[in-house]
């Protein structure tokens, strides 16, 4: 993919084009800082969800012999 070319230093179109992309820009930032938002809070409530979880203890095979007395 080729750059567009910019128009002259003094064109008035430039200075849209470059407001546009700053725009663009800060609007990306944005997006990535709710992404990582996002994304930590999803890890937070994985966390909180296996937290929750009832803790089992393993199992153990009973074998003791039967004793009368």
């Amino acid at each position: 993919m080729t750059p567009t070319p910019l128009p002259s230093p003094t064109s008035a179109e430039r200075s849209r084009l470059l407001a546009v992309d700053l725009i663009r820009r800060r609007a990306l930032d944005r997006l990535y800082e709710r992404r990582a938002t996002v994304e930590s809070l999803i890890r937070s409530l994985e966390d909180y969800e296996r937290c929750r979880q009832p803790q089992r203890a393993e199992c153990i095979e009973f074998s003791a012999v039967r004793r009368c007395s």
